[in-house]
């Protein structure tokens, strides 16, 4: 009888030994796999630029309707996206369809930049909506907020916000 409890306690110890060691692998495993997603979600982070960097200027239309930016500085830009966003009056219809006194708005758009330039100039940016021909622009808006992603030769991506008030 000694001899079979001397047994079950030497398997009990090689079952917990077993259980113990497969344990430590599998976390071990799982934590080298997180330091390799990690390192991949740290090489595609988009990295900030300030507006000086880049040559960046805002400006206003003289009525304040329209905006445009320039890059001064785009001999090594390959490509830029933009959002435009400011805040308005809610027309008639809105505010009896529930909206609130102010709302949101926003402009988005994107330019390739030749190889060779070394500055660009958007288009005027309408504060409002244009629909056959025929322009509603918006009112109450005090500024407006770019955020550009600017993807650069090299094929790195970076962003740069400014803010311009009326």
């Amino acid at each position: 009888m000694m001899k079979n409890r001397n047994m079950q306690i030497i398997v009990g110890v090689v079952v917990l030994l077993v259980i113990g060691v497969g344990a430590y692998f599998f976390i071990a495993g799982n934590a080298n796999n997180k330091t390799t997603k990690d390192q991949v979600t740290d090489d595609t982070t988009v990295q900030t630029l300030s507006p000086q960097d880049i040559g960046l200027k805002l400006e206003a239309a003289p009525d304040s309707k329209k905006v445009r930016f320039t890059i001064a500085k785009a001999s090594d830009i390959k490509s830029i996206e933009y959002e435009l966003t400011y805040e308005a009056n809610s027309t008639a219809q809105e505010q009896s369809e529930g909206s609130d006194a102010r709302v949101q708005r926003g402009i988005t758009g994107q330019a390739t930049i030749s190889s060779g330039d070394s500055s660009y100039q958007s288009t005027w940016l309408i504060l409002g909506s244009q629909s056959a021909n025929v322009v509603r622009y918006d009112t109450g808006v005090k500024s407006v907020n770019i955020t550009l992603k600017i993807t650069k030769a090299s094929g790195k991506v970076y962003q740069v916000q400014d803010k311009l008030s009326l």
